[in-house]
This record gives structure tokens, sequence and C-alpha cells, in this order.
């Protein structure tokens, strides 16, 4: 499967940025232990259970073409939120930049509908600028109304991302119990404070049964993490039908930063 049908090239000149109405909150009962479990059992459990769902989490694209794939990632991601936990079924949000020249993408509902994700449950706002969309942002995760919120931002240093921006989203992550998604279209070392830091890249995906198109697979990197399991490196394939993770490669290994990472299956692609 090519991760970037759920992807539809547009221009991004649209209307204002959308607003969430306190209206539609949630009760405010939000259960903060919860973890957000990818599926693939060892993975998880090299995470020591998962990912901490309320917290910022960033998202990078290995490359600028890799950018499809990290998008499908944070998506995923978002899924296994809005399938689980207290904030179960309610939407995903996502954000992005209505006058970005270097974003051309937006969602594609067929695209969603294939990695088995419902494109009624997407909620797609367009900001005019950088510090709207990181108002929206905000906005979103104290509201309660959603389940996860994905932020999509171009370049390496965008105006107005920071760490106080991004501490400010992890605030009001970890007292809505709301997921924040930082997503980039590039490596970047810019501090923020993103509980996990993540690397993606696209992989080639194994032929279903009569040579039917495969799951999407993913080749991801743990680059930073609060409890210091940097390091992490695998395979995910994603399982349309039961929608969790599967890990595709024989080994994994966590180890500390200034080690080398896992297995570089990028590495191996470009020597094949």
């Amino acid at each position: 499967m090519n991760i970037s049908d759920s992807l539809h090239p547009i221009s991004l000149n649209g209307a204002a940025a959308l607003s969430l109405s306190s209206a539609s909150c949630l009760s405010e009962n939000i259960k903060k232990e919860d973890n957000i479990l990818l599926g693939a059992e060892r993975f998880d459990h090299a995470l020591r259970q998962g990912l901490p769902r309320t917290a910022l989490h960033e998202v990078q694209a290995a490359l600028k073409t890799d950018m499809p794939c990290a998008s499908a990632f944070s998506l995923l991601l978002a899924e296994r939120c809005r399938l689980s936990g207290q904030m179960a079924n309610s939407p995903i949000l996502w954000i992005d930049e209505k006058q970005s020249q270097r974003c051309k993408t937006s969602l594609y509902p067929p695209g969603l509908v294939a990695l088995g994700i419902d494109p009624n449950q997407i909620i797609h706002a367009k900001a005019a600028n950088i510090i709207t969309a990181l108002k929206t942002a905000a906005d979103a995760v104290r509201s309660h109304a959603v389940a996860a919120v994905i932020l999509a931002l171009s370049g390496k240093n965008p105006r107005g991302l920071d760490l106080t921006a991004t501490r400010r989203l992890s605030l009001f992550a970890r007292e809505s119990g709301v997921t924040v998604f930082l997503l980039r279209d590039t490596l970047s070392s810019l501090s923020t404070a993103a509980y996990s830091r993540w690397q993606i890249s696209s992989a080639p995906s194994r032929p279903l049964e009569a040579n039917a198109p495969g799951h999407p697979v993913f080749d991801v990197k743990l680059l930073r993490h609060r409890r210091g399991i940097e390091g992490l490196s695998s395979r995910l394939e994603w399982n349309c039908d039961s929608r969790i993770f599967e890990e595709q490669a024989p080994d994994i290994s966590a180890v500390p930063a200034v080690s080398v990472f896992g297995t570089d299956y990028q590495e191996q692609r470009r020597r094949a």
C-alpha cells in the first residue's frame, strides 16, 4: 500500500482556521494514567507499556519525501488514542497552515479509509499562520472535545514554535488527557517539551495473498524519550483490519542515546 494515497495535493489557500466550541466538551473525568499501546507487544514492552496519553509527542519525517509516511504514522497513533481510553470515539483534530508553500498536501478521505480510519472522525483546521495554528491547538487540547490533536508544521525552525509554546501544549495535555502530536516535515534538533521524539521513514510493504498490495510499513526510530530509552528502532506494519501495529523486524533494541541506533533499514535499502 502506498501511504501517500492517504494525502492529496491541493492548494492551501482556504477558509479561515476552524475554532472548537467548548459546548462540545466531554466530561472532566479523564483517566490520566492511560498509555497509548501500539499493539506490537515487544515494542510496547520496550516503551515500558506504550506512550503516555497525557503528553506531547513529536514525529519527524526522516526526509521531505517521508512526510506522507510520517503523517500517516501520526494519524495512526491518534487513531489508537481514539479507539481506547476515556476519550474513546472522540474525533481527531488535524491542524496545518493554509499559507504554507512547503506543505502542499492535505488529508484524502479514500486514503484514510484504506488505512482503517473513518474520515468523519477527522476535523481538519487550516490556520492562517503558525501562531494561529498553535493557539488553535492549545484551545482544542483544553476543550476535552477531541481524542488527539495533530499539529503539522513546516520547516526546521518555524516562527513561534519554541520551548515555551510546546511546554504550554504539554501542560494542557497533562491537564485534559488529550494527546498532542507535533508533526514535522523535516528532521530538527529544535528544543521542545515533547515527551518523545520519533523519526519516521517509509519501508517496502509485504504483498498479501494473491500478490495484493500489502499493509503500510514504517521504519521507526526513537530519537528522544524522557525516561531515557532513546535508540529504540524497529520496522512496524499497520494492520488495517485489526487497526494495530505489528512488528515486522525480527529484533528490536533499546539502548542509551550515546550508543548506536538499532538496525538501520534505510541504509540497507540504499545499499541494495
